[in-house]
This record gives C-alpha cells, structure tokens and sequence, in this order.
C-alpha cells in the first residue's frame, strides 16, 4: 500500500451517496463492503483503514492496520493497546455526530414520564378512558446530567429552553457553560448532584472510572420521585441495583436505551417494569447520523492520504478511553 491507494475495508450500512463521497475523497483507493458479521480474517489482513467496529478477535491478524473509524462516539472494547498487532493504530470516534438525537431522545423519556406517556399508552391499548392525576411539568424540574460532551450539552441547552435547573457533572471542572446552572465533579459533586435532581441522565462514555458509577449507594442518593435516564453505556449502571430500587420505590422510574447486556435478555425484569421505558440502543438512530460519521471519515482521510496525520479529528486517548 502507497500512502494514496490505501485499502478501506468498510463494515457500515452507508448508502450509495456516502460510499461515493468517500471514493471522491480518495479515487485511488480500493474500497471493500462488508456486513459487520461477515468481516473475516483475510479481510482484516487486507485492511489499511477500516470503517465500522472491526471484530476484536481479529485485530491480531492485522498488521497492515492504520486506523480504525468507529461509527460510535464511545469507543470500549477498542482502547486496549494489547488488542492490535502494533502500537501505532490510530483509533478515532464520531464524537459530534449522537448530540443531537441522543438528547432528544433523552428528552422525549422525559417528557414521557413526566406527561404520564408510557402509562396512557398502555390506557389505551385497554380501551381505558381514564385521567391520571400524576401528570406533572418539566418547567422548575431540576435536571442532573453526568457528562457534559456533545449529548450532555445538547441535552442542558434544550432543558434550559424548558425552564429547568441544570446541574452538570464533569470528570474535571472547566469554564462552566452558560446553560448549566452548577458544575460539579468528584463523589462529592456527584451525591450533591443527585440528591437535588428530580431527572438524571447518563451521557458518559465507557471508561474504567464509569464503569458500575451507579451503584446501590448511588442510586440511593436519588430523591425516591426521581427517574433515571440512560443514553450512555449499559456497564455505567449496576442493573440489579437500578431494578432492586424500583422495584422497591427507591426510584420512580427508568428510561434505558442501553444495558449491560445486549440485546436485553427477554428473562430480564426490566422488560415488564410499568415504570421503565426501554429502546434497543437506537437513541442516535438517524437519517443524520451515518452522513456526520461519514464527514468525519472524509474529513480525516483527506489528511490522512496527506502525511498529515497529527490533524485528524476525534482521535481517542486509549489511555483516557474517548
């Protein structure tokens, strides 16, 4: 491989206008589709660069890998050094592309829970004609975001617009953004963050720090009527302790969009919880989302056929984990 006939090896559903955006960005190059599951070791070997979520077991196989371009923001399972066949793989990640959906997903669960949603939905499907007194207002509800990336800011600026108190928690304190209120971090921040917040919402990648962040002592610091919302990892929370505390009324409610294990076991259960709401990890589903993974790509393969490979955007810190 010359530095601009590299082989991209690519194992993510991108449309016709995608894949040509990719071949203008690099006429030279020899593109390869492959479906996620079907991506064997020959093709690994083959691969300069690869576009998709490359199978692990595989990496070994692959000393002609350059770089890996995740389609996900969060980038666990990838951020071990010891998975690849060397140590100079670039790794990047479409940090940018989920802000967007992922917080009005997040907000639509909220709205759902605080509307009273989910529960007249299931009203309906019995044919009941019934008022529930329950139904409340997001405005002067306070709202604790753990991660303020892209999705935590996305999802601060559109509760502000909703007349809510914004508390943010960060892994370290920066300048405070204008549409949050409070900014805190440490364990400190954290059970003063959740103790004031009538909703919590999870926006935080992976890592070995977050992993099991919420735990029973965690989500004993919540108020009993709030409701926790998960955008981020599954791993972040300790499931058995989320479904011990409401099932006990520790905890109002849930909205899950990702779990610990996935796709959710049907004997989980969450699945028949009245006062959980779950989507298979398709908060970031979007017609938007493959064409701002794709600017990304495009955007860093062009420096990368360039020599130009200090500039590429949304290189992650394995160290860090994103």
């Amino acid at each position: 491989m010359s530095q601009g006939r590299p082989n991209i090896l690519i194992a993510h559903g991108l449309d016709d206008e995608l894949l040509a955006q990719i071949e203008e960005t690099a006429p030279n190059a020899s593109l390869r589709l492959r479906k996620r599951e079907e991506v064997t070791v020959e093709d690994m070997t083959w691969a300069d660069i690869f576009f998709g979520w490359p199978p692990r077991k595989f990496l070994k196989e692959a000393p002609g890998l350059s770089w890996i371009h995740l389609p996900s923001a969060g980038a666990d399972g990838y951020t071990d050094p010891g998975i690849y066949a060397h140590s100079d793989v670039i790794l990047t990640n479409s940090t940018g592309v989920f802000g967007i959906p992922l917080a009005e997903h997040a907000f639509a669960m909220m709205l759902a829970f605080s509307r009273t949603i989910n529960r007249y939905i299931r009203l309906q499907q019995e044919r009941r004609w019934e008022k529930l007194p329950s139904s409340d207002e997001l405005y002067g509800k306070t709202l604790g975001i753990l991660g303020l990336g892209d999705i935590g800011t996305q999802l601060a600026l559109r509760a502000k617009a909703f007349g809510m108190k914004v508390w943010g928690y960060k892994r370290r304190i920066t300048d405070k953004p204008p549409c949050v209120d409070h900014l805190v971090t440490g364990p400190d921040g954290l059970r003063e963050l959740l103790a004031a917040s009538d909703y919590v919402v999870i926006a935080l990648p992976l890592t070995r720090e977050t992993n099991k962040l919420m735990g029973q002592r965690e989500l004993g610091w919540m108020q009993p009527h709030a409701v926790l919302i998960n955008v981020g990892r599954g791993p972040i929370v300790d499931e058995q302790a989320l479904i011990d505390a409401l099932k006990e009324g520790r905890l109002a409610g849930a909205g899950l969009d990702v779990f610990e294990e996935e796709p959710l076991p049907p004997t989980s259960p969450l699945w028949d919880m009245p006062n959980v709401i779950i989507t298979p990890h398709s908060g970031g589903v979007t017609p938007e989302a493959n064409r701002r993974s794709t600017d990304i790509f495009c955007f860093n393969l062009k420096l990368w056929l360039e020599g130009r490979k200090d500039e590429m955007r949304n290189v992650v810190d394995l160290e860090a984990g994103y």
